[in-house]
């Protein structure tokens, strides 16, 4: 009888533990330019734009299960596609931005100009978290000068376009950051290489070149973790770029898509680039997909 009654002590200390302590969350992002709403066909008819062309943006948002979903370049079809693909709750910024997620959008937030950035808090089973959507301007094209100018005068571009950008933006994100007290993800496509790939051990994939890109200096700066290069610490180990696999001019594949966190209850448990291509065709973009699975604490 009396081992009976320490069985049931330590049966109902269980229960009531498990009930303090219940287990954590684990939520998967993803950030994806479709370009120009996913219209654009396989390299075989020449990237011809068609509605028709839509259904592999979907089979990738099937296959991946992304919880939240980051999208750029939404335009025309982005919204109908994330609908069928299961998305219960969107919001749309602009023409270029919109959020699609499987937990409650509870607020939008403005954030810069909303072509360019978009802020929304999400409830994921009773913790909220503030997401923020970007794109980054597309010029200067670096790729188009990255051989042949110093690392000096590629940073120097980033200036007036991107790294303004990201300034004004951050500066609202983190203001939001501190009045609001809860984690924050941003993703999008900054259309600006990582300071974190260019480095000595990598300068003969990149023309021989180390540079300090000021747009992800400065997410660091405001202590941002860059999710991808976090499950991936070895940046020679993981060459493979989002943007400029399809080009055929002489144009090293870059990342140049990211999602980024910050919150003490957020742990990075993988991150990929979406390299698979759909079984029936092209992968649709000349943006690959980049997901996150982050475990998030109670």
């Amino acid at each position: 009888m009396y081992c009976k009654k320490i069985f049931l002590l330590v049966l109902i200390s269980l229960t009531v533990i498990s009930c303090l302590n219940p287990k954590n969350k684990s939520i998967k992002v993803m950030t994806w330019n479709i370009w120009h709403g996913g219209l654009h066909g396989n390299k075989a008819v020449g990237f011809k734009k068609d509605t028709a062309n839509t259904i592999n943006v979907y089979n990738v948002l099937l296959k991946e299960k992304a919880d939240i979903l980051l999208m750029q370049e939404t335009y025309c079809c982005g919204m109908e596609i994330a609908k069928n693909a299961g998305y219960t709750h969107s919001i749309r910024a602009s023409s270029n931005l919109s959020m699609h997620s499987k937990y409650p959008i509870i607020d939008s937030l403005e954030i810069f100009k909303p072509f360019n950035a978009h802020g929304a808090v999400i409830d994921i089973d009773g913790q909220r978290l503030l997401f923020v959507n970007i794109w980054l301007h597309y010029l200067p094209d670096s790729f188009e000068d990255i051989k042949k100018l110093n690392p000096d005068s590629l940073i120097a571009n980033e200036g007036p376009t991107r790294l303004k950008e990201i300034t004004s933006i951050m500066k609202v994100v983190d203001s939001l950051e501190k009045k609001l007290k809860i984690p924050v993800v941003i993703g999008g496509d900054f259309n600006s290489p990582s300071h974190l790939d260019w480095v000595e051990s990598t300068q003969k994939f990149h023309y021989g070149k180390v540079v300090q890109w000021p747009v992800s200096k400065l997410m660091l700066e405001y202590n941002y973790t860059d999710s991808f290069r976090k499950a991936h610490p070895d940046p020679r180990q993981t060459l493979e770029g989002t943007w400029g696999y399809l080009s055929p001019r002489d144009i090293i594949s870059d990342r140049i898509d990211f999602i980024y966190y910050k919150g003490g209850n957020l742990k990075t448990l993988y991150s990929k680039i979406v390299m698979e291509d759909p079984e029936d065709g092209f992968f649709n973009s000349d943006h690959r997909a980049v997901l996150t699975q982050f475990d998030l604490k109670n």
